[in-house]
């Protein structure tokens, strides 16, 4: 039986505009060319992360823990 390892490289990149993005972009192709000398099935996958939205909707308060003991009860 084979171990299978997965090493995973991750590159947050700031850039202004599209043309620095683009120019970071083929320079982090250039040096995942020189990986895949070594391992031919590496991959490389670019995403552009957008900052979250903020929240509109309030946070639910604390949730009542109900412990479903019963209350003694007294005979009159």
């Amino acid at each position: 039986m084979a171990i299978v390892l997965r090493a995973q490289i991750t590159i947050d990149v700031s850039a202004d505009d599209f043309v620095s993005a683009a120019d970071h972009q083929r320079r982090i192709e250039t040096l995942m060319n020189s990986v895949r000398q070594s391992y031919d099935q590496a991959e490389l996958e670019f995403r552009e992360r957008r900052p979250r939205a903020l929240r509109s909707l309030p946070r639910r308060g604390p949730v009542p823990r109900y412990t479903g003991a019963v209350s003694d009860y007294a005979d009159d």
